[in-house]
């Protein structure tokens, strides 16, 4: 009895090997991928011979780094897969190069015999020298016992010209050893890097998997990845002010998935998948006491550089024409496909594109549009005395923009760099395409209007600016001028605008205490305007 179960376990034994043996190692090619802005869901599709009933296979060159609860597997001809299993393994890259390896330590045998030879001509002059100094000093002292002097200098001369061949020779053969020395060093690293086998990281899934028939069968495997991700930006071009911005919007894509993606089938999407996000809902809100010090937040809302934009305003909107251009040639939008859902925006791209596995940035063009704008040139002399040309795009949302930087060039000059806030709740989007020498703003303090003196226990100050706008180009512009004065933060300060001082503004933003003044210019026209407030505090008080 004992006889009969060990052969079965013997017999079982060998009949599970061949299993093992049989595994079959497949590469895997990746065709598609969608890359989300952050993360990417990549596609891989394998090819391999099955046996009919039970098989086992490891696909290779996946990703190492995988959201193993995103993988996915498929299989035609009524293949089942029954189980899968991922993991990481070093896969061999490069073989050591035996021709090479032979080659170098060929070079080394040769080189290690020349530098035997000086190594031997170093060790022979340096015998010479010390005999040469012995000899020196026994001839010197018989010599000088007869007292021959010009056997002496000729001894003398004879041991001085053959020290110097000596010392050439010894000093020639030490830099042909230096030089031996830094080559077979540098052909040891080589031969190193030849002896080594080089590996790196896949990512391997084992499959058992029952076929119908012996058949050859398509494997097509999901998963999703974190490195991988893409960022919009922007190249914004401006004619002229009389003619519509073009908007290319751009994509750089970049992954560090360790495997290339080869003429892959690109999509990029602005969903996060895997977010985990839930709705927030309330709890119930407990009042509680708090530090009696009064708790004030002095920060307000950034002024907009039109006033036109401000809800305080009324005014009528020009309608803007929004277009998609029209290129008579095929450009790259022939062969984007841009979708719409409730939560993204996808771009399929129809065009095979290669995307390295070491984070290489590629930039990829996605789509090009055209959109009317206002022009206006915006100066706020107090901040900077720079005058800025800026856009401002009405209905601007229809361009479905995110949020990136842009590249501006006006009249086909690099004008710098700014930033696309799609998330602004701004009617109008505004660009600032750079600054304008042309028009000119001077911003300067008249003493004979303004003017400090004490009230009591409060000193009292005048302050009144006078600023000074003049269109230098040759053609009629919009000038936009703000200048502000102090808020109060405390009842002891009292801060005042002079508005019978001043210019009357086009508009008073009273919240942030900035007045605008927005006219047109002829070309070469001047204006001035005249700005002033006081400010009132406590004697022997600072303010700022």
């Amino acid at each position: 009895m004992r006889t009969i179960i060990l052969t079965v376990l013997f017999v079982g034994f060998f009949i599970a090997l061949p299993a093992q043996e049989t595994a079959k190692s497949i590469p895997s090619k990746i065709t598609d991928a969608t890359v989300f802005l952050s993360g990417a869901e990549l596609t891989h599709t394998a090819t391999a011979t099955l046996a009919k009933g039970d098989n086992e296979l490891k696909i290779e060159k996946l990703s190492p780094s995988i959201d193993r609860n995103s993988l996915r597997i498929k299989a035609n001809n009524g293949v089942i897969v029954s189980a899968f299993e991922f993991s990481v393994d070093d896969l061999p890259v490069r073989k050591p190069n035996e021709g090479r390896i032979k080659e170098l330590n060929d070079s080394l045998e040769l080189i290690g015999e020349r530098l035997n030879k000086i190594n031997a001509e170093i060790n022979i002059d340096g015998e010479l020298t010390k005999m040469m100094r012995k000899g020196i000093d026994k001839n010197v002292a018989d010599t000088a016992k007869t007292k021959e002097l010009n056997e002496l200098i000729k001894l003398m001369d004879y041991y001085q010209n053959k020290s110097m061949e000596i010392e050439n020779r010894q000093i020639a053969n030490q830099n042909k050893k230096k030089k031996l020395d830094a080559l077979i060093k540098e052909l040891n690293q080589r031969l190193s890097v030849e002896s080594t086998k080089e590996y790196e990281k896949t990512g391997v899934l084992t499959i058992r998997c029952t076929s119908p028939m012996a058949s050859s069968v398509s494997f097509t495997v999901s998963y999703y990845t974190p490195l991988a991700n893409w960022i919009p930006y922007y190249d914004i071009h401006v004619q002229s002010t009389d003619k519509p911005i073009k908007i290319v919007s751009k994509a750089k894509v970049s992954q560090l998935t360790t495997v290339n993606w080869n003429n892959v089938r690109l999509t990029l999407s602005t969903a996060t998948p895997g977010s985990g996000k839930v709705a927030p809902l309330f709890n119930t809100w407990f009042l509680k006491y708090v530090n009696n010090a009064a708790l004030r937040d002095l920060t307000l809302s950034q002024n907009a550089y039109s006033y036109r934009s401000q809800k305080a305003y009324s005014y009528a909107k020009n309608e803007m024409e929004f277009s998609e251009v029209v290129e008579k040639e095929k450009s790259i939008d022939d062969y984007i496909i841009t979708e719409e859902t409730m939560l993204s925006q996808t771009f399929n791209i129809d065009l095979p594109y290669s995307i390295p596995g070491d984070g290489k940035e590629q930039s990829i063009e996605l789509k090009t549009q055209e959109i009317n704008a206002d022009f206006r040139y915006y100066c706020a002399p107090k901040l900077s005395s720079e005058t800025y040309l800026l856009a401002e795009i009405a209905d601007w949302e229809k361009l479905n923009l995110l949020n990136g930087k842009a590249n501006i060039t006006y009249d086909g000059t690099y004008m710098g760099e700014t930033f696309i806030n799609a998330s602004s709740t701004q009617e109008k989007l505004g660009l600032t395409l750079g600054a304008d020498k042309r028009v000119v703003v001077k911003r300067e303090l008249l003493k004979d209007f303004s003017s400090s003196k004490f009230l009591g226990n409060d000193v009292k100050q005048v302050f009144t600016y006078k600023l000074t706008v003049k269109n230098n180009q040759n053609k009629p512009v919009r000038v936009v001028l703000k200048e502000q004065y102090p808020q109060s933060s405390t009842k002891e300060i009292e801060s005042i605008w002079l508005k019978d001082d001043t210019t009357k503004p086009t508009f008073h933003n009273e919240e942030v205490g900035v007045v605008t003044w927005e006219e047109d210019f002829k070309p070469g026209e001047t204006k001035e305007y005249k700005f002033s407030y006081s400010i009132k505090y406590p004697k022997g008080k600072e303010v700022r």
